[in-house]
């Protein structure tokens, strides 16, 4: 193998060489730039291991930050790279990368260009719809960035979703002025690059680039929908955020049908599924919501992410029977995944089987020991029912294992309050809020219990700094509240109250407190003075007043 070798750099990129491989004389040079996130390394290039298995001369641009490839450091590098190049070249990469090699393709002396999901520039003044990169345009180091008419040779192709419409209005802007053919890759979004992960794919691909014909690369690019599982699984994520859930589940399989790795199709369902049933909750479609959970369990049995999701889902929506089934098919197909265990266990919990879900926590420690969240779960659920000394046992054992361990040391301070040892709790709460980085139920709890032991103005600040950490906790509401009626400041508790009533009509308890301390002083008189006057009223008021 020939060494490689940096041919040139400067402070925003740099340019290495990979010669091909002795016997591959007269190979092409694929020209290649890196997208956003690669980084220099060595002499590592974007698409080195392609570029070993078809055994090319392979020169890679490499950017040492999001630069978008600046046209000065490129024309710097130009005469090594020619020199580098013994014939026929094709400029090639994707996003980020994809822009360098239209850009610049030309002014390195190649003839062809292949970008995957290209932008036209990222200037805002030159690509205004595009909000993605804008952070990263720098005026005075990229100039003018549109692709120009003859800058990605002669013959320039590249791959775009018409479907998304940043990518799309990119790909139409760059047919239109710089002449590049666009070949309509649907429903990829914005991974392309992903129906060229197979090098035996992309070399039959850089060979019609190469050989200038756009036909034969329409037919491949077409015939490979069928093949990639990529694109099937694009395809189904494509079709499940617009409410396709069959059709999309159908595409997912397909995927796997034909090589896609199953865990790749659960973290799809894994992001998918959580975004959308939030985005119908957040429109105020909560059966639209729960509806889609139960349906994506049911049509994908055999998918632990499914299950999983749709169960908690449920859960958290209130559809508490309806989660036991997808609870149980998750614990079927994956018996080491606590959160299952404990999900469960609140299912069961709160239909009056305290029994059967303290027995489920006991076998999900079993089978996932390091699952701190259930075993701190467990720990409350052993107070729930009565179970003190085991529960303070489990917080202890989990305290010796990591003594930093938050949920262990609130369990901690939970179990010793249930024994009476209020001091004591409150000590241990005091130290986990101490020790920083606390979410908003120790601010709270901390707070209950100075409020209990007789102390409002100390419990004061505790509550302010758990609604500082979560505004629309109802309970950090009500214990600032009566802090403050405790602490003789009744107008401000008032004004806490109804403050937070307005804020969390849905609150019950929020909205009993409110009801409980009445209005504050200022609503009482903006009520008792009724709405202001018309501005027919002010007239007829002054018309009929008398002279000054």
């Amino acid at each position: 193998m020939m060494k490689s070798e940096i041919l040139f750099e400067d402070e925003h990129l740099l340019a290495v060489h990979h010669p091909a491989a002795a016997g591959t004389a007269g190979a092409a040079t694929l020209v290649t730039f890196s997208d956003l996130t690669f980084r220099p390394s060595g002499t590592q290039i974007w698409g080195q291991e392609v570029v070993g298995k078809l055994g090319l001369n392979a020169i890679g641009f490499v950017a040492k930050r999001e630069n978008w490839f600046p046209a000065a450091s490129v024309a710097a590098a130009a005469p090594a790279v020619r020199a580098a190049i013994p014939g026929e070249a094709v400029a090639y990469g994707y996003s980020m990368g994809g822009y360098a090699a239209l850009k610049h393709a030309a002014a390195l002396g190649i003839g062809q260009s292949f970008a995957v999901c290209p932008q036209s520039s990222i200037a805002p003044a030159e690509a205004p719809w595009d909000t993605r990169f804008h952070r990263f345009h720098r005026p005075a180091l990229h100039g003018t960035m549109a692709v120009g008419p003859g800058e990605p040779g002669a013959f320039s192709v590249m791959l775009a979703d018409p479907y998304m419409p940043e990518d799309r209005a990119h790909a139409g802007r760059l047919a239109e002025t710089a002449g590049v053919h666009w070949l309509r890759t649907p429903f990829m979004d914005h991974a392309s690059i992903w129906l060229l992960v197979d090098s035996a794919f992309l070399s039959q691909v850089l060979e019609r680039v190469l050989a200038q014909d756009l036909g034969g690369l329409t037919r491949i690019m077409r015939a490979r929908r069928h093949t990639s599982p990529h694109w099937f699984r694009h395809a189904g994520n494509a079709a499940f955020r617009r409410g396709h859930v069959a059709m999309a589940n159908r595409l997912w399989a397909r995927a796997v049908a034909i090589g896609l790795h199953p865990m790749v199709r659960e973290q799809d369902v894994g992001r998918l599924l959580p975004q959308r049933i939030q985005e119908l909750r957040a429109a105020g479609r909560d059966a639209a919501a729960r509806d889609l959970a139960s349906r994506q369990a049911a049509l994908a049995p055999d998918d632990f992410a499914s299950q999983s999701h749709a169960a908690h889902a449920l859960l958290a929506m209130g559809a508490v029977d309806a989660a036991e089934a997808p609870f149980r098919t998750a614990l079927a197909l994956r018996a080491d995944v606590g959160h299952i265990y404990q999900g469960l266990s609140l299912v069961v919990g709160s239909q009056g089987r305290a029994e059967e879900a303290v027995a489920l926590c006991r076998q999900g420690i079993e089978a996932a020991p390091q699952d701190t969240g259930l075993r701190a779960h467990f720990g409350h659920l052993l107070l729930n029912t009565g179970n003190v000394d085991e529960a303070e046992g489990l917080f202890r054992a989990s305290l010796e294992s990591d003594p930093a361990d938050r949920k262990a040391m609130l369990g901690l301070s939970h179990t010793l309050a249930a024994r009476g040892n209020r001091d004591e709790a409150i000590a241990v709460a005091r130290q986990l809020v101490e020790a920083g980085d606390t979410d908003a139920a120790a601010f709270v709890w901390l707070g209950q219990l100075l409020l209990v032991t007789g102390a409002p103005e100390e419990a004061e600040p505790v509550f302010r700094d758990a609604l500082a950490a979560a505004p629309e906790l109802g309970a950090a509401h009500i214990g600032l509240a009566r802090a403050l009626e405790r602490s003789g400041r009744a107008e401000d508790a008032r004004r806490v109250a109804a403050e937070a009533a307005a804020m969390l009509p849905g609150d019950p308890k929020v909205q009993a407190i409110a009801a409980r301390l009445g209005p504050p002083s200022e609503m009482l008189a903006a009520a008792e003075a009724g709405p202001p006057p018309s501005g027919l009223r002010r007239f007829l008021s002054a018309f009929f007043s008398r002279d000054e």
